[in-house]
């Protein structure tokens, strides 16, 4: 009967131990001068889909569900990007399925990772995103491969755990994003590439 008791008591118990989090929130598209090209974008699964669990002492265990915000947030943010996009298959691609297109943009979420104050002794939460964004010209080569870190954090007593941890994480997408649409096009192999594709020299060191 003890025996009884006490397993529905840790079944009772653990529940309460996990925090859910499905992250929502406004993230506004960065308004940035577009990129003159067509580019198509994948989305794996795994991006589409991503989810952190992470247990912590004295903390229990959470699990961070970011798939459908960041995706939307992605959505948004490669149409305010480039000229024109569409979503595409797992490349590589068809000629005919590249005709219309410039190249292929890929992101992944190599890292996610947040703060509870118990952990950092600070009186916020935090969260960090680490994107990566790999770009490829028509016919297939590698363009670039970049790493671009988003942080966000909120104020632990103006919400509950999870709901900081929910603003700090819509943050942080929403500032790795910026990052992304400011760095991007300053990168020296993305100005290369649009220069070929719009038929213009090569640019030189010696004529830099």
């Amino acid at each position: 009967m003890v025996r009884k008791f006490l397993v529905l008591m840790m079944i009772l118990v653990v529940p309460a131990c996990t925090t859910n989090v499905v992250v929502e929130g406004t993230v506004p598209s960065p308004l940035v001068v577009k990129i003159p090209a067509r580019v198509g974008v994948y989305y794996s699964e795994d991006f589409r889909n991503f989810r952190y669990q992470e247990a912590i002492r004295d903390a229990g265990t959470w699990n961070i569900d970011l798939g459908a915000q960041n995706l939307s947030f992605f959505r948004n943010l490669t149409s305010a990007l480039f000229t024109s996009v569409q979503e595409v298959r797992e490349p590589p691609l068809t000629t005919e399925e590249m005709r219309d297109l410039d190249g292929i943009m890929i992101p992944y979420i190599e890292k996610y990772g947040f703060l509870t104050p118990s952990i950092s002794g600070l009186k916020f939460y935090s969260a960090s995103i680490e994107y990566r964004i790999v770009l490829y010209n028509k016919t297939g080569k590698k363009i670039g491969d970049w790493n671009i870190v988003g942080y966000g954090k909120s104020e632990g007593g103006m919400f509950t755990g999870d709901e900081a941890i929910n603003e700090a994480t819509v943050l942080a997408i929403r500032d790795g994003g910026a990052r992304i649409a400011i760095e991007l096009i300053d990168q020296p192999a993305v100005q290369a590439w649009l220069r070929r594709e719009a038929g213009q020299p090569e640019v030189t060191a010696e004529a830099e």
